[in-house]
C-alpha cells in the first residue's frame, strides 16, 4: 500500500530554548524527567525502583529527540492506545417495549350504515376525424426544426461542452544554489534538514511564499512557508535521495530546484525568482 505524505507546518518556525531543542521538545523531556523524580521520591522496592526511573527519563528524551517515520514517538503511543481502546464491533439491541395501556371497550353502534356512492367513469367523447386540406396540389416541403440534445437518462437538455482547461506550462529545474552566507533561523546540525532563503532577482525578500517538496516519485513529503524574513526550516530530516522544491508566491515565477541528499549536512538553500 503506497504511503500517504506526512503533514507538516506551513507556519515559520517554532521558538528555540537550547541550541536546536525548541519549547515542545523541552517539555517532553521535562515530562520524563518529573516522572523518574516522582518514583525515587516515592521509593518502591530497589528492582522496581530501578527499572522505572530511567524508563521514564529515557521514555521522555525519545519523545523529544527521536521522531519514527517522520512523526514524534508521542503520536504513535496515542495513536496506539486509541486503536486498541476504541470499539470494532457494535452490537445492536432492541429495547424493551413497556406495557400498553388497557382500553376500555366502546360501545358500537347498530344502525344500518348507507353505502358509499360509487364513482361513475365519465363516458369518452368520439373523436372527430381530420378533415383533408382544401388545396392538395401543393405540397410545402418543411425542414423539422433541429433540437436540443437530450440526455435520455435525466430528461433535461444539456449544456454545451466545456473547454478543455488549459494546462500550465511545467516549470524549469534548475540545480540548487548553496550559499552558506545567508541568513537563516538556525544553523542546522543534522543531517538532510532542508533550510533556506527565497528573494527575487531584485533582492526583495519573499514573504509568505509556499514550498512544496516532492520525492523522486512526485509525492509530497514536506511543505513550509516563508516568515516575514524570506526564510524557511525543516524540522525533521528526510531520507536520503533526489527531491524537488516547488516554490509559488502569486505574482512571481520561481524554477524547480533539484536537490540530493546524501545523509550529510545541507548547507543554506538560496531560491531566487526568474
Amino acid at each position: 500500500m503506497e504511503q500517504h505524505p506526512v503533514p507538516q507546518p506551513i507556519t515559520s518556525y517554532e521558538f528555540r530554548l537550547v541550541g536546536d531543542m525548541t519549547l515542545k521538545q523541552f517539555g517532553k523531556l521535562a515530562s520524563g524527567v518529573i516522572f523518574a523524580l516522582i518514583v525515587y521520591a516515592i521509593n518502591p522496592p530497589g528492582l522496581i525502583k530501578w527499572l522505572l526511573i530511567p524508563l521514564f527519563a529515557g521514555l521522555g528524551a525519545i519523545m523529544a529527540f527521536v521522531p519514527f517515520e517522520g512523526r514524534p514517538v508521542d503520536t504513535w503511543i496515542i495513536a496506539f492506545f486509541k486503536r486498541i481502546y476504541s470499539p470494532t464491533q457494535y452490537i445492536w439491541q432492541q429495547k424493551t417495549v413497556g406495557t400498553s395501556r388497557l382500553i376500555k371497550p366502546q360501545k358500537v353502534s347498530t344502525l344500518p350504515v348507507s353505502p358509499p356512492p360509487v364513482a361513475t367513469k365519465p363516458t369518452p367523447e368520439p373523436i372527430k376525424e381530420a378533415s383533408p386540406p382544401l388545396d392538395t396540389s401543393v405540397q410545402k416541403t418543411v425542414s423539422p426544426p433541429t433540437a436540443p440534445k437530450v440526455s435520455p437518462l435525466l430528461g433535461i437538455n444539456l449544456p454545451p461542452p466545456f473547454p478543455p482547461p488549459k494546462t500550465r506550462p511545467k516549470a524549469k529545474s534548475v540545480e540548487a544554489n548553496f550559499n552558506p552566507a545567508v541568513v537563516i533561523p538556525a544553523t542546522p546540525s543534522m543531517p538532510n534538514l532542508i533550510v533556506g532563503y527565497v528573494r527575487t532577482k531584485e533582492g526583495k525578500i519573499v514573504e509568505g511564499a509556499i514550498l512544496e517538496v516532492r520525492d523522486s516519485d512526485g509525492n509530497p513529503v514536506r511543505a513550509f512557508k516563508t516568515n516575514q524574513l524570506g526564510q524557511f526550516l525543516s524540522a525533521t530530516p528526510l531520507h536520503n535521495g533526489t527531491y524537488e522544491i516547488e516554490t509559488t508566491k502569486e505574482g512571481i515565477d520561481f524554477d524547480i530546484i533539484k536537490v540530493n541528499l546524501e545523509g550529510k549536512i545541507v548547507p543554506p538553500i538560496e531560491i531566487v525568482s526568474k
